[in-house]
């Protein structure tokens, strides 16, 4: 069964329902992280902010540390990794887009609720799956 040129029933499509939901979600975290930072996230709040019912939220992310270590996964592929042939020069530059990422207030915000979370035993189970899609997806 066909719906869309070439996309068989149930197959993934950039842009689909999935990645509209995702955005929503972790465009309100961070939205939250600014305003209340990662002691005031809750699911209940993601999810009145974002317009995506807290189960779809937990059945996909689980839990509050789950969204924001997607939403750190996704930030961080913002840092551009130089490859120059010149190691010393690649070096620098990945330091300073390092440093342009911590210098910026909302991955600031992002930092640190990843950092507030670590505290947490739980996080340690998110962080260690081995995905090549970040947490569960």
């Amino acid at each position: 069964m066909v719906f869309q040129a070439g996309c068989r029933a149930g197959a993934a499509r950039p842009g689909g329902r999935t990645a509209r939901t995702r955005a929503a979600v972790l465009r309100a975290t961070l939205e939250e992280l600014d305003e209340t930072g990662f002691g005031g996230l809750t699911l209940d709040k993601l999810a009145a902010r974002s317009g995506v019912h807290v189960s779809t939220i937990r059945r996909r992310w689980r839990s509050v540390e789950g969204v924001v270590v997607d939403l750190l996964a996704q930030h961080s592929r913002t840092i551009h990794t130089p490859d120059s042939g010149e190691f010393r020069q690649d070096l620098y530059e990945l330091a300073q887009a390092i440093a342009d990422f911590h210098a910026m207030p909302r991955s600031r915000n992002l930092i640190e609720a990843v950092v507030a979370a670590a505290h947490d035993p739980r996080i340690a189970e998110i962080v260690r799956v081995p995905s090549r899609r970040g947490p569960r997806l």
